[in-house]
């Protein structure tokens, strides 16, 4: 059974004439009355006959009718909704992103994306830059730190360069390392004092082990936490030191402070995008990224 051809129908039987549903479809009478047989030769028995000029139908066309009206119903809706989407005030965004940046970075543009189009639901989930890489077929866009071959994304799927970050040590204000360095602190700390680390999925944490082996340093791992807020509470308890984004150290009143690593040019991190292709991008996620890169920029 053709879909087509009950919509056809569904028009015909409204309207009680093949020449009237013609025009209204835009067809030709001859191409709708072909439709309406295949589709009765399809049932196997009549589902209308002529009275005089109109169409009346059979016991089976009153029957079959109510399914092609709801079909007609639900496309017509769907019509609706391709439109609604091209003015981006309705559809839903899913993002997933790593703590980091969903903390600090996304929540000023999902406020201003609400904001602008009241009618998108954005749906966010956190994790880790390794964990996020395979997640990605079920997200629409994805937020990560950290570079990211290509090649192990779906082919679907780019990386958009977004904008960079870096990555400090966090320490208790009355810790010695706070007077030792004021301002910069060297790799070299990471071997002398029990490390805050990170858990191995984390861009931060690959990003700074990436610089210690460059320096030919290695540091032990002998606390391991999830998350930003677990590596600022355990250096908050005395456990040890800890590093984060220079983010996340922004809003601390009291107890904790920042110290820039590696000086002097510190320990940058890049911030990524990752998103379809744009020929296969949703709007909704084309306005999102712009959003994005209009908060870069300013």
């Amino acid at each position: 059974m053709n879909p087509n051809h009950l919509l056809t129908f569904s028009v015909a039987a409204r309207l009680q004439s093949i020449t009237q549903a013609a025009d209204f479809l835009h067809l030709g009478q001859p191409a709708v009355s072909g439709q309406l047989k295949i589709l009765q030769d399809f049932v196997g028995e009549p589902l209308y006959q002529r009275r005089g000029h109109k169409l009346e139908l059979t016991p089976a066309g009153e029957g079959l009718l109510e399914y092609a009206n709801r079909m007609d119903k639900n496309f017509k809706q769907a019509i609706e909704y391709v439109k609604s989407l091209k003015q981006v005030n309705v559809g839903r965004l899913r993002i997933v992103s790593t703590m980091t940046v969903a903390s600090y970075y996304l929540p000023r543009v999902v406020v201003q994306l609400q904001t602008l189009y009241a009618g998108v639901q954005v749906f966010m989930e956190t994790s880790n830059t390794a964990k996020i890489i395979e997640k990605m077929p079920d997200f629409d866009l994805g937020f990560i730190e950290g570079p990211v071959d290509e090649k192990d994304l779906p082919s679907n799927y780019e990386v958009i360069p977004w904008q960079d970050d870096e990555i400090v040590l966090v320490l208790p204000e009355n810790h010695v390392l706070t007077k030792e360095y004021p301002d910069t602190v060297p790799l070299i700390v990471f071997t002398k004092h029990q490390v805050i680390w990170r858990e191995a999925g984390s861009g931060a944490r690959q990003a700074l082990e990436k610089a210690l082996l460059e320096s030919g340093i290695i540091a032990p791992v002998n606390i391991e936490v999830t998350g930003v807020s677990g590596v600022k509470e355990s250096v908050r308890a005395g456990l040890g030191i800890g590093f984060a984004s220079s983010k996340a150290l922004l809003n601390e009143k009291k107890g904790l402070v920042a110290r820039r690593i590696n000086f002097p040019k510190g320990l940058i991190w890049h911030l990524n995008i990752i998103a379809p292709k744009p020929i296969i991008q949703s709007r909704v996620a084309r306005v999102f990224i712009d959003l994005c890169r209009e908060k870069e920029n300013r």
